[in-house]
This record gives C-alpha cells, structure tokens and sequence, in this order.
C-alpha cells in the first residue's frame, strides 16, 4: 500500500513508458530491424516494470494490459535471440583465417536466416496487435486512493525497490567461484527487474542515483551477453555433432574454430560480470540509495 506522491510518481512514470512503447510499435517494419526489434522489446520490459509496481485497485483491466505485455515481449524473444546469434557470427567473418572456417560460418549464417524468417513468422502472427493499441486505454481513468493514505514517497519507493534489490544481489557470491550459465541467466532476470524499477523510481530521490544505474545495467550488461554466448555455444555443439555425424567433416573442422571464438567470448563475459559485480558491492549500494532518499542508516545486528 502506498499513498498520494508514490501513486503520482508511478502515473507518470507508466505514461511515459506506454507513450514510448505505442510510438515504436506504431513505425513501420519495425518488426524487421534487428535494432527497433530489440528497442520495442525494452520498452516492453519498461512498461511491465512499471505496471508492476503500482496498485492493483488504481487501474481498470490491469490483468489485461499485463498480459498483453507479456505476451509481446514473449513474442519477440526468439526472433531476438536470432538477432545476436546472426551479429555475432556475422562478426566473426573474415576475422577467423581458413576456408573451412569461412564455409562453416557461411553455413551457420544461412541457418540462422531461415530459423529468422520462420520466427518472424511466428512472431507476427503472437504479437498482441489489438492488445497493444488498447494499451492508451489503461491511463485514461486511474483510480487513485481516496482516501489518501499518510506515507512518505522515500519510504514507499524504498519498500518497492529494497527487496528486489536483495534478490537479486543474494546469490552473488555463490556465483565467484564457478560459472553456472543457468544460474547466472536466472540472476541477470532480477537484475534487470531491480534496474527497470530503480528507473522507475528514480524521481523519488533528489538527485537522479545514476552511479547505482549505471553499475546495474554493467551487471546486467555482462550477465546478459553471457547468457547469449553460452546458448550460441550450446547451439555450435549441437550443430557440430550433427555435421560430424552426417560426414561433413570440413565444415565440422571450420565449426571448432568458431566454438573457440565463442568460448572465449564467453569467458571474457564472465570475465566482465566478476568486474562489475566486484565493482558495486552490496552493502555500500545500499546505503548509498537509503541516503540519497533521506532515509536513516539501518540498524546492523
């Protein structure tokens, strides 16, 4: 439960992002650039942060305008996926020396572009059209709390964004040691929950906490071009032992070099995770942001 200025702080914030949101899906062929794609599918994210944050009894349909945004950023996952699969190798060629490499990379570009077109199929045939249009709708008549309830905008915002924060930060040190892909992709998810958030509520601190969003989204950053190498080599290996199986041995040969160079990707990855992470320890965040809201130090048992 929070009251008036947190009720206030969260309106706008949602308006923004649902303005930002119906502005790129309104252009046309977005659907077919990589990087609108990808912008779409942030201001999809945006938004649900945003509506997950403010109070069920405030907004009509609020299940609805949810699923709808669930269903759009579902929707453009694998067509996105795709997307950094075909930049990165596309990147790779003419860097790796060698015909074989050459004629494997060409191979696995070719796949890629037809497992595109057939997501983007796919994809236009998931997104919520109708959903989206309706999305205006959502801000027209919010219902905010009468009566206001006392509360104080730096208290509220701490008690959304704290336990996000904790979430995400508590399973940190079990990841220094080893490099668990599955662990790490399900961690980047509440990073980029508390970051979203955080952006959200950013207005309730006097001044903008920038260094707290900028080590964040370096979190975020790293976890998540591991997560898309690790799935790109989990992919190569498969593709490897399909090849070799099926006797093609020069461009199974020419694959192994671009196994390498992903791998090594990956590891540079989890090289720049382990940096950042070690760059923005918890406890000292957290009292940062406590401060910039004027919140008094916490207790220490």
């Amino acid at each position: 439960m929070h009251g008036l200025d947190m009720s206030v702080l969260l309106h706008r914030a949602l308006e923004a992002r649902v303005a930002r949101l119906s502005e790129l899906a309104a252009r046309d062929g977005w659907e077919e650039d990589p990087e609108a794609l990808r912008q779409v599918r942030i201001a999809s994210r945006r938004a649900r942060a945003a509506l997950g944050l403010v109070r069920q009894d405030c907004y009509p349909d609020l299940r609805r305008h949810r699923r709808t945004l669930r269903r759009l950023t579902r929707a453009l996952g694998l067509t996105r996926d795709l997307d950094a699969r075909i930049a990165f190798l596309a990147g790779l060629a003419g860097r790796i020396p060698g015909m074989a490499t050459g004629a494997a990379l060409e191979h696995l570009l070719e796949g890629l572009g037809r497992s595109r077109s057939r997501a983007a199929a796919r994809m236009g045939r998931d997104l919520p059209r109708k959903g989206l249009r309706r999305l205006p709708e959502l801000l027209e008549v919010p219902s905010l709390p009468d009566p206001f309830a006392p509360s104080s905008l730096a208290g509220d915002a701490w008690t959304a964004l704290d336990p996000m924060l904790e979430a995400a930060f508590s399973p940190l040190p079990g990841l220094r040691g080893r490099e668990d892909a599955g662990a790490m992709h399900r961690v980047r998810i509440r990073f980029k929950r508390a970051r979203y958030a955080l952006e959200v509520l950013a207005p309730a601190w006097a001044a903008p906490p920038e260094a707290a969003l900028a080590g964040l989204k370096a979190l975020q950053g790293a976890l998540g071009a591991h997560h898309d190498l690790a799935t790109l080599e989990a992919a190569l290996q498969s593709e490897h032992e399909g090849l070799a199986g099926r006797g093609r041995a020069t461009l199974a040969k020419g694959l192994l070099e671009v196994l390498a160079c992903v791998g090594e990707a990956r590891l540079d990855a989890f090289g720049r995770f382990l940096a950042a992470e070690a760059a923005l320890p918890f406890p000292p965040l957290r009292a940062a942001l406590r401060a910039g809201l004027d919140l008094p130090p916490e207790e220490t048992p």
